[in-house]
């Protein structure tokens, strides 16, 4: 079992892009020092990411990014997740073949364009953190958020069907969604009785990933 890191994963706390890829390791169970990947944090609260250092790595200074053992740099949530299941191939969050493949690819999809968006767009035009590092347009977070919401009865139905997105198993458009509700809580939209389905797959979740920051 490798024990020097081999690989450097860049994150932030509570980010939920981030977010995504240490729930992922922990959804397979990988131990980051026993396979060799270092876990730097980068402090968005200090603007660290805007630093020389890090925009070395990453010139768009946003994160997550991974640094392989060949130094190659892969620099997006779902594409580090794809190359670490290639290391890393079970269990399969992204499927064992084509049907499963198409099945987690589209509700995946869903998940990160109809929730995890609209939510990190209400965060970023709606909240203090923000207000010194962008231009906000504040009239759009609550828009964003109605968004998020006008999707939720769509996943309800969902998982009144079966327990997780894709079937029954647990897979990358699970975690998707997950990160998404959860990162809810900061971009003011809150799950609840209103769907009970989703409110129980997200309370299900959380008791597993919570510690995951």
């Amino acid at each position: 079992m490798n024990t020097s890191p081999t690989m450097t994963l860049y994150t932030a706390a509570r980010a939920p892009n981030p977010r995504r890829v240490l729930v992922f390791l922990a959804a397979k169970a990988l131990d980051p020092a026993a396979i060799g990947l270092n876990i730097e944090q980068i402090d968005l609260n200090t603007r660290q990411n805007r630093q020389e250092s890090y925009l070395a790595i990453h010139p768009l200074g946003q994160l997550p990014a991974l640094v392989t053992a060949e130094g190659r740099v892969i620099s997006d949530s779902i594409a580090i997740c794809h190359y670490l299941e290639s290391l890393y191939p079970e269990p399969s969050l992204f499927g064992r073949n084509t049907d499963e493949q198409v099945e987690i690819e589209q509700y995946s999809r869903q998940a990160e364009l109809e929730v995890l968006f609209p939510l990190m767009y209400a965060f970023q035009q709606g909240h203090e953190f923000w207000a010194d590092k962008i231009e906000q347009v504040p009239a759009f977070a609550p828009v964003a958020r109605q968004r998020a919401l006008s999707r939720f009865d769509y996943f309800d139905r969902r998982l009144s069907e079966q327990p997780f997105l894709a079937g029954q198993r647990l897979t990358v458009a699970d975690i998707t969604l997950y990160c998404a509700l959860d990162f809810g809580r900061l971009a003011g939209l809150r799950v609840d009785e209103q769907h009970p389905a989703l409110l129980a797959y997200y309370q299900r979740l959380h008791a597993q990933f919570r510690s995951i920051v």
